[in-house]
């Protein structure tokens, strides 16, 4: 079985919850067009179910593993006995696809490696050039016309949406010191409330500021993007220490955050944050321009393996999955995070639900799990001949329009189908 070597990310925590906020610096960045030329043309492929299922199967790379492998794909299976069904996308065979994020069942977008961005309009996917082979990390937007996709500090990158079978997107790099602006950092979580709330996390750096004591070192993790008084736009820098793996919110007055603080303290794995508004300012240390808007109270998440994503159904609701089948979740009049028992072992990347009692995780062998109000349950779906895939990331514009995207492959939920005992296995 294969197996790709992945990056780590960071959280922060607040200087009331957490003692470790100081003043960070403020770092502008310049704006700059990205180059948006691509020596390959818009690729346009047939809707879900257009393609028979002898066509999908030709289109689909050679088989990589031993026919005995349990984790091997030896027939690509018809699309109506499973839940989920395979949608051609035109990446190349040994690309993957990293995150999903749409406004509506016709605006969905999605990243991958090489950087990959492709548009599905609610008939036929659509590569969207970027002129950059980066690996996309994170998707994010408020509506079809402000969409965010990010891979590292150098590549930030913002559409205004698509239009006459394209889009355009412009980079936003460099929101990092001057001491570090010829060093990239990695980013993979961005997440946005509104084009003036815009939230990156990523691997923790070194910056160098001025107190009242002098100057000196800190730490920080990620990067809001606000609108200044003049009209312009500038990238603040937010003190802390650990790697953010995941962010996401209900509103810009509640986010979550989760973060791996292991390669400082080995047991700070799974370490989980609460923003809500910042009521006080933690004594006047921090400098109103440099400060987080939110404050940070750190949540148990009764785990010891490093978790990979967050998201909810709403501010009452929040899921939160990683490593080893690790998933908990949590309401509004949790303390800590409930653990849910797992029914497998696999790496889980990514979380979404429409509601309550419509949640879907995915991740690595191609896991598949649904909740329905009651229980975690596996979800069929058609795979690809070779290596079961890894599946990375999950959205849906409703119960019955669900996508799911992974290595080298798009599946698409359009609703339950008879013989496949709803969202479950045939």
């Amino acid at each position: 079985m294969k197996r790709k070597p992945r990056s780590r990310w960071i959280a922060v925590g607040s200087a009331s919850a957490l003692g470790m906020l100081v003043a960070a610096f403020a770092s502008c960045a310049t704006n700059s067009d990205g180059d948006t030329t691509d020596p390959d043309p818009t690729v346009t492929v047939p809707e879900a179910g257009a393609a028979p299922d002898a066509e999908i199967e030709a289109s689909l790379p050679e088989a990589g593993c031993e026919p005995t492998d349990p984790g091997c794909t030896t027939e690509v299976v018809p699309c109506e006995t499973v839940s989920l069904c395979l949608v051609p996308t035109g990446v190349e065979t040994g690309d993957m696809l990293t995150g999903v994020w749409g406004s509506s069942s016709s605006d969905v977008w999605a990243i991958g490696s090489g950087g990959t961005i492709l548009h599905y309009d609610g008939k036929a996917w659509a590569r969207t050039p970027t002129g950059l082979y980066n690996t996309l990390r994170g998707i994010w937007g408020t509506g079809p016309n402000d969409v965010w996709a990010v891979a590292s500090t150098g590549v930030i990158l913002h559409t205004d949406g698509f239009a006459n079978g394209t889009a355009t997107w412009e980079n936003r790099p460099s929101p990092v010191p001057a001491l570090l602006a010829s060093t990239q950092l990695l980013v993979r979580s961005v997440w946005t409330s509104s084009s003036d709330d815009v939230r990156l996390g990523g691997v923790p750096f070194d910056i160098r500021t001025r107190g009242v004591a002098g100057q000196y070192w800190t730490r920080g993790d990620q990067w809001l993007r606000t609108p200044l008084a003049d009209g312009g736009v500038t990238w603040r820098t937010v003190a802390g220490a650990p790697t953010v793996t995941s962010i996401w919110g209900s509103s810009a007055s509640d986010v979550w955050m989760l973060g791996d603080n292991s390669a400082a303290v080995p047991h700070e794995r799974a370490l989980t944050f609460h923003g809500t508004p910042d009521e006080a300012d933690a004594g006047g240390a921090v400098p109103v321009e440099h400060r987080d808007p939110l404050t940070w109270r750190a949540v148990d998440a009764q785990s010891e393996h490093t978790l990979e994503a967050v998201g909810g159904t709403s501010a009452g609701d929040v899921w939160a999955v990683g490593q080893r089948g690790t998933i908990r979740r949590i309401g509004e009049d949790d303390d800590r995070w409930r653990k849910v028992d797992s029914p497998v072992t696999e790496t889980l990347r990514a979380v979404w639900g429409s509601g309550p009692s419509d949640v879907w995780i995915v991740g690595d062998d191609a896991t598949i799990l649904h909740y329905d109000g009651t229980k975690l349950t596996p979800v069929s779906a058609q795979l690809p001949l070779g290596p079961r895939p890894d599946l990375r990331g999950v959205w849906g514009s409703g119960p019955n329009d669900v996508w799911i995207v992974g290595d080298r492959i798009a599946l698409h939920y359009t609703g339950p189908k008879a013989g496949t005992n709803g969202k479950g296995a045939p």
